[in-house]
């Protein structure tokens, strides 16, 4: 039984994407080799739908409005801190004024460790996956290169089987040949599936405590909407 085989199920694709995304680069890139070694379709199709928070970025701001809005903004502080002033005030023009202020002012008096800031990166994209999920984002409209059509499963493992099944040439032999080039210590020991599983389990623990924090800080913001309402009325 290879890797993919239980991924290849409806909404395997969307799982194991979100293990590649929230893995370290460097088992991130272990796992694709791996994945490319088995199926380089799979891979293909992978390796193209990372969201990275580079990514993110480059939307246009009426995007990137409804993301900044909803995540925290010590998420957002620690995120953007120390990256290049003209970025992060062409980033943060999307937003209204005092908002823009109230996270220049937590990046001012934060000083986020790498890891601290590599860990709110990884929440905001954990996040954004979120606001894809709940329709928030559109990711077709948004950035269509990272839209996941319905039947992705179908349409890969169908593509898969046909090069598969290709007729033999010598540099189809030539690549069938050549073992894949696992990144990493040559001695450390292959991730299992189980294992694989377990990670991807432990961050989709963490991506529900993310979404029910985004939620609460939603119902939050609503509120104080509501009563600055009845205060008006």
């Amino acid at each position: 039984m290879g890797m993919l085989d239980r991924y290849k199920k409806k909404g395997g694709f969307f799982q194991l994407l979100q293990l590649l995304e929230t893995s370290p680069t460097t088992k991130r890139e272990q796992f694709l080799t791996l994945i490319a070694g088995e199926n380089p379709v799979w891979e293909e199709a992978l390796r193209k739908r990372i969201l990275t928070i580079t990514r993110v970025y480059s939307w246009e701001g009426q995007y990137l409005v409804e993301i900044f809005s909803r995540v925290q903004p010590m998420t957002l502080a620690y995120a953007l801190h120390g990256n290049p002033q003209e970025q992060i005030d062409n980033l943060l023009s999307c937003l209204p004024p005092i908002s823009k202020r109230k996270i220049t002012d937590l990046m001012a008096e934060a000083s986020p460790t790498p890891a601290e800031k590599g860990t709110s990166i990884s929440k905001m994209l954990t996040e954004v996956r979120g606001f894809v999920g709940q329709g928030i984002i559109r990711l077709e409209k948004v950035d269509p290169e990272l839209h996941i059509p319905e039947n992705i499963e179908e349409i890969l493992n169908t593509t898969a089987f046909n090069v598969n099944h290709a007729p033999l040439t010598d540099a189809n032999v030539a690549k069938k040949d050549v073992k894949p080039n696992i990144v990493g210590d040559s001695d450390a020991a292959p991730a299992t599936p189980a294992s694989q599983e377990a990670d991807f389990l432990r961050r989709k623990v963490n991506q529900l405590s993310s979404e029910v924090n985004a939620l609460k800080h939603e119902n939050t913001v609503l509120k104080d909407k509501l009563a600055q309402i009845k205060k008006i009325a």
